[in-house]
C-alpha cells in the first residue's frame, strides 16, 4: 500500500528533467528527509508499478495522480491560516481559474492567508519553496484532490503536458 511519502517522492521524480538519473541522495535532500524514507518509497513505487528504478512510469503515475488520489488520499481542510497557496489557488493554475478562496499547505515560511489543506506529506511545504518544479506537481496533486469538475479538468490536462516533456 502506498504511503504519502511515497506519493510525494513520485511527485518529486515527476518534476525532474531527467528522473531516472536521480540519486537517492539527491532525493532526499531534495525533499527534505532521510535516504532511508527514500529507499522504502522507491521500493513501494517500483512494487507498485509506478515506477523502474528511480524512474517514473509516467502513464501509471498519471492514472494515480487523476483517478485515485482524491479516493486514496482524500483532501483534509482546516481552519484558515497562513501559508503557501496550493490547488486552484498557485501556478500554474491560478492564471487559468478564478476563484475568491486561497486554499494553503500551513507553513510559517509563507505569506498568503486562507483555509488550509492539509499537504499530501508534511514535507511537501518546504520541498515546494526550494522547487518550483516540485511544487507545481504538487499543486496539480492537490487540485486533483480538492478540486471541483472544472478544476480537475484543468489539472489534468496541464499535467498531461507537464509529464509528456
Amino acid at each position: 500500500m502506498l504511503k504519502p511519502i511515497d506519493v510525494m517522492v513520485l511527485g518529486w521524480l515527476l518534476s525532474r528533467e531527467a528522473p531516472g538519473d536521480s540519486t537517492q541522495q539527491e532525493i532526499a535532500a531534495g525533499l527534505g528527509i532521510s535516504q532511508s524514507a527514500v529507499s522504502r518509497a522507491l521500493k513501494q513505487l517500483q512494487r507498485s508499478g509506478l515506477c523502474a528504478g528511480a524512474a517514473p512510469r509516467v502513464s501509471a503515475a498519471q492514472e494515480l495522480f487523476v483517478h485515485g488520489a482524491r479516493y486514496v488520499y482524500p483532501p483534509t481542510l482546516g481552519p484558515p491560516t497562513r501559508g503557501l497557496p496550493t490547488a486552484h489557488s498557485a501556478p500554474p493554475l491560478q492564471a487559468r481559474l478564478v476563484s475568491d478562496s486561497i486554499l494553503v499547505w500551513p507553513t510559517e515560511d509563507a505569506h498568503r492567508f486562507g483555509p488550509s489543506l492539509e499537504p499530501i506529506h508534511p514535507a511537501v511545504p518546504a520541498a515546494a519553496l526550494r522547487d518550483p518544479a516540485f511544487y507545481e506537481v504538487m499543486v496539480l496533486l492537490d487540485a486533483l484532490r480538492v478540486g471541483r469538475a472544472r478544476e480537475r479538468k484543468v489539472a489534468q490536462t496541464l499535467l498531461r503536458q507537464r509529464l509528456r516533456r
